[in-house]
C-alpha cells in the first residue's frame, strides 16, 4: 500500500513539473512560419482609407519573410478607381514580393470589402481567410480542422502544413500575380468605365439628344428612319426623322406604343358564341 502511495505521489510530481515547463519555457518560432494556436488567428488588419488628407498611409509592413529573408508577405489593401465602377468597394489582397528586386511574385485574388469595414486576414480552419469586417470574402479553401503552420520557403512559395507536418496547400498551385486590384480591367470590375458615364456622341445634351441642327441618327441607319417590310413600323415619317428618338412629339427614350393583348377580340369571339348557343335554346 505504501509502495503504491509512493508510486502515485511521483507520478503527480513529474505531472506537474512537466506542465510548469510547457508554460513557463517559451516555444521559440522557426523562421518563416507562423504557428496557429487559437481557432481564428488574426495575422493581420488594415482599417479603411480615411479622408484625412494630412496624414500619409501607412508603409506596407510584412507579416511574414522567407528564412532568408529573399521574400516577403505583405498585406495590402486598394481603394477602387474612380473609372473602374467598384460600386464603394475596396481590395483587399495578400502579396508575395521578392525583397531584393521589390516585385510580386504571387497574390491571393482580389477580394472585395466595403470601404468602411477593416479588412483582416486570419489563419483559420479554412487555411489563410479574408474578412470583411466580420464577413468572409476570400479563403484558401483548405477546410482542415488541423492546421498548424503557414510558411514562407525561399523558393518564393507559401505552403500550409497540419499538425502531422503534411502540405495542405500551396501558393504555387494557383499562380496569380499583377491583378492591379482596383484598377479598370482587374477582377471584379469592368474593363472601361461603363457607357454611362459619359454623354452618347460626347455631347452635352442630356440622354444623348442631338443638337438643334445636327442630323438625327435613324435606328439602324444613318440619317433615315428604319421601317420593316409589312408591318406598317415607321410609315408616315419622313427622311431624316428617327423612329423612337425625339421623332413626331419629342417623345422620351421609351417605346410608348400601345400594348395589344388581343383581349377585345377574345371577348367578342365568346360573344358571339354564347349569342349563338342561347338562339339555339331558343330555336328548340
Amino acid at each position: 500500500m505504501e509502495s503504491l502511495l509512493y508510486l502515485s505521489l511521483t507520478l503527480l510530481f513529474i505531472t506537474q513539473a512537466t506542465v510548469a515547463a510547457a508554460t513557463t519555457t517559451p516555444t521559440t518560432p522557426i523562421p518563416g512560419t507562423i504557428g496557429r494556436s487559437t481557432k481564428q488567428q488574426i495575422i493581420a488588419t488594415i482599417p479603411p482609407t480615411t479622408t484625412d488628407t494630412e496624414s500619409p498611409p501607412p508603409t506596407p509592413e510584412p507579416f511574414l519573410t522567407s528564412p532568408s529573408t529573399k521574400y516577403a508577405a505583405y498585406f495590402l489593401r486598394h481603394e477602387t478607381a474612380p473609372d473602374a465602377g467598384g460600386f464603394g468597394n475596396d481590395f483587399c489582397y495578400v502579396q508575395i514580393q521578392d525583397a531584393t528586386a521589390g516585385n510580386p511574385v504571387w497574390e491571393s485574388e482580389c477580394a472585395p470589402v466595403s470601404n468602411v469595414n477593416t479588412c483582416t486576414l486570419a489563419f483559420t480552419e479554412a487555411g489563410l481567410e479574408i474578412f470583411d469586417g466580420s464577413r468572409s470574402s476570400w479563403d484558401t479553401s483548405v477546410d482542415g480542422e488541423n492546421l498548424e503552420v503557414l510558411e514562407l520557403v525561399d523558393q518564393g512559395d507559401m505552403r500550409i502544413r497540419d499538425k502531422q507536418g503534411d502540405q495542405v496547400w500551396r501558393a504555387s498551385d494557383n499562380p496569380r500575380v499583377n491583378q492591379v486590384c482596383g484598377l479598370p480591367g482587374s477582377p471584379g470590375l469592368a474593363a472601361a468605365r461603363p457607357p454611362f458615364a459619359a454623354p452618347i456622341g460626347g455631347q452635352s445634351n442630356p440622354f444623348g439628344q442631338p443638337q438643334q441642327g445636327q442630323q438625327q441618327l435613324g435606328v439602324g441607319g444613318v440619317g433615315q428612319a428604319q421601317t420593316l417590310e409589312g408591318s406598317g413600323v415607321g410609315q408616315g415619317l419622313g427622311q431624316g426623322q428617327a423612329f423612337g428618338l425625339n421623332g413626331g412629339e419629342h417623345q422620351p427614350l421609351v417605346d410608348n406604343t400601345p400594348y395589344d393583348s388581343g383581349y377585345s377580340l377574345k371577348v367578342e369571339w365568346w360573344v358571339g358564341v354564347a349569342l349563338a348557343a342561347l338562339l339555339a335554346l331558343i330555336g328548340r
